[in-house]
């Protein structure tokens, strides 16, 4: 119809992560996710911002798109603490955006001050599954009764059993013992999801400063554990784990590109 009005429709906004309003916050030279990258900008609501851009159709974790949303995280954490989201966190528009930053302002400002000149270390812990089930084969007073006394389909299955909990318990046992050798040069820990291959998956808030003192200790517990389990740690990172947005109106981006 004639003079009629076309609506524009809200742009999808992709978020990298939120700082306090007087941040730095220079964004020269940076890039964002797509292709070409998408121009970053600071989005701004009384006491904190956030830094954010048009999210790109049909947006995938693919490796450049990775590494560019990390990049972002990076230099924005070089010059002053920043809330990191993880890969893929959408929001319908900015003005929702807005909204729910300005009603979380305070939760992000505690949060922001809790992580001040802070950072993330995860340490996974793996075992030689070999050596493992034999250690549990020799030790376990149930699982050697089991061995000694299975003739039948019920007692494998009993022994398999007593197996993966012997296993399980051991792992729990190698869960405390790292904990308890670097949670005290943390400030906090939480343990992560289950990982294929890992016996432990936990992740330290370390202060920066002691960052130092915490690998170092980490490379004292794998000497101390043998050739049969190995540490591997990761970071410092932006603390993905120690950050929770409930309202940030997550829509995460799905799938895995080349």
């Amino acid at each position: 119809m004639a003079g009629q009005t076309r609506r524009t429709e809200p742009k999808a906004v992709y978020v990298y992560g939120v700082v306090a309003a007087d941040h730095p916050c220079d964004l020269t030279g940076l890039g964002g996710v797509g292709d070409p990258p998408a121009a970053l900008r600071r989005l701004r609501t009384g006491r904190v911002a956030a830094v954010v851009s048009d999210a790109p159709p049909g947006l995938r974790a693919k490796r450049r798109d990775v590494q560019a949303h990390q990049g972002v995280l990076d230099h924005l954490g070089r010059q002053g603490t920043v809330l990191p989201m993880r890969f893929g966190v959408v929001a319908t528009d900015e003005d929702s955006l807005r909204g729910e930053l300005t009603a979380e302002d305070s939760a992000h400002l505690a949060t922001i001050d809790n992580l001040a000149r802070r950072a993330e270390i995860n340490v996974k812990v793996f075992c030689d599954e070999d050596e493992l089930i034999r250690s549990v084969a020799e030790n376990d007073p149930t699982v050697r009764r089991l061995r000694e006394h299975t003739a039948n389909l019920d007692e494998q299955i009993q022994l398999g059993e007593a197996v993966a909990a012997a296993i399980e318990d051991r792992e729990r046992a190698l869960e405390e013992l790292l904990v308890a050798g670097l949670g005290p040069i943390a400030v906090d820990h939480l343990a992560g999801s289950r990982v294929r291959g890992a016996a432990v998956n936990q992740s330290f808030l370390v202060d920066n400063e002691r960052a130092e003192e915490f690998a170092e200790t980490a490379e004292h517990l794998d000497a101390a554990w043998g050739p049969a389990i190995r540490l591997r740690l990761s970071g410092p990172l932006p603390p993905y784990s120690f950050v929770s947005t409930p309202n940030l109106t997550p829509e995460p981006a799905s799938g895995r590109g080349a």
